[in-house]
């Protein structure tokens, strides 16, 4: 089952920044991954975006769980393994891409994966692909980058 986490921030919009703030999508099986991402983004929310917009990081197991939640709610961006049970990475891209809604949002694809996985992500939509192990700073510019976070 999906899980969210908010980190609340106080302050209004200013400039481009979404209003209703960011909210990011991770699709990842590993705890402890999950854990090191929810970490990076709450550093970014605590610093770039401190007091400008509020940060929401949403969370699914796998991309069957992780399509369920786009279908209910609006995402600025998603991040993805590509190796999990029930539905792959691979295959929540090409379903993302597929989708009139969706197919404009932009996702990161992270993978212990070589040189296939790659080609095959970014051949399937995926706008970024990260090779684990990811270092933090890497997580945290790839997702300023991405969302045009200054």
């Amino acid at each position: 089952m999906a899980r969210v986490v908010e980190i609340a921030l106080m302050g209004i919009d200013l400039g481009a920044l979404p209003r209703e703030g960011f909210r990011v999508l991770i699709v990842e099986d590993n705890p402890h991954i999950v854990e090191m991402y929810s970490y990076v983004l709450k550093k970014l929310a605590t610093g770039e975006l401190a007091g400008k917009v509020p940060l929401e990081v949403h969370f699914a197991p796998d991309g069957f769980a992780a399509l369920k939640l786009l279908q209910e709610v609006r995402f600025h961006l998603v991040m993805t393994d590509l190796y999990m049970p029930v539905m792959d990475g691979f295959a929540l891209v090409e379903r993302i891409r597929a989708d009139r809604a969706l197919r404009s949002i932009p996702v990161i694809a992270i993978s212990a994966g070589g040189k296939e996985a790659q080609e095959r992500a970014l051949a399937v939509g995926a706008n970024i692909y990260l090779r684990k192990p990811v270092k933090f700073v890497e997580v945290k510019e790839t997702v300023k980058q991405i969302l045009r976070i200054g």
